[in-house]
């Protein structure tokens, strides 16, 4: 803006932060918080959930253990049915 000087993130305090945000940067650390406010402020952002994160090892540890033949132990092993099973091993 004309006439008014811009300060950088470095002058940021953790009250100036949204509620919501020294929450995260309780969680995560304020220079990380003030990171990401630098790196994408203004935009929406979807925070997966951790199981959706963690199917891509899971279903990568499936593959890699797969046999051929063992179906039902890898349905067992990981909760998993046997028809889920060969969906995630016929989509490598």
């Amino acid at each position: 803006m004309k006439g008014t000087p811009m300060l950088d993130m470095n002058h940021i305090e953790f009250e100036d932060l949204p509620a919501d945000f020294q929450e995260l940067a309780e969680t995560i650390g304020f220079e990380v918080t003030v990171k990401l406010i630098e790196a994408r402020g203004g935009e929406g952002l979807y925070i997966p959930k951790p199981e959706k994160v963690l199917r891509a090892a899971r279903d990568r540890a499936i593959r890699k253990e797969f046999t051929g033949r063992n179906h039902r132990e890898l349905a067992h092993k990981y909760g998993l049915t046997v028809t889920w099973i060969r969906s995630i091993v016929n989509s490598a």
